[in-house]
């Protein structure tokens, strides 16, 4: 599983004086790395009203209407496990004929990964309940 910790991160353990990077600079390597997971074509971090903060999809991606799926997803997840009394929920998968997608719930909105039917869903939910918590941070 490719190690989504950011280059400051990684300089800190080696010792090196850690600068905090910006925030916009985090979001993108942890979207950088989720989409070197196998089987994960991308990733988007957006607003729970679906406006996308970040994203790392291929050329000719459906990026507003991903975020927007996404996001809706999302919503539906937190409202349905408020009515039933649960928890929040941290992560869903969804599978269809065309794909996976999976969605994370985060402080700030979703993090959406769109996948192909070889995504390994324990894999990509490690990584990215990881992600999540670095977006915590």
């Amino acid at each position: 599983m490719p190690d989504v910790t950011s280059s400051v991160e990684q300089g800190a353990r080696n010792g090196e004086r850690a600068a905090r990077p910006s925030r916009a600079r985090v979001f993108k390597e942890i979207l950088a790395g989720l989409s070197t997971l196998p089987g994960i074509l991308g990733a988007l971090l957006v607003t729970p009203d679906g406006l996308v903060i970040t994203a790392a999809l291929p050329p000719r991606s459906q990026v507003e209407a991903l975020a927007a799926l996404g996001a809706t997803l999302g919503r539906e997840l937190e409202l349905g496990a408020e009515r039933l009394g649960r928890g929040a929920f941290r992560t869903a998968f969804f599978a269809g004929d065309n794909g996976t997608l999976f969605v994370g719930s985060s402080l700030i909105g979703f993090l959406i990964l769109p996948g192909d039917k070889t995504a390994n869903v324990a894999s990509v939910r490690v990584a990215l309940v990881r992600a999540l918590d670095r977006i915590h941070q």
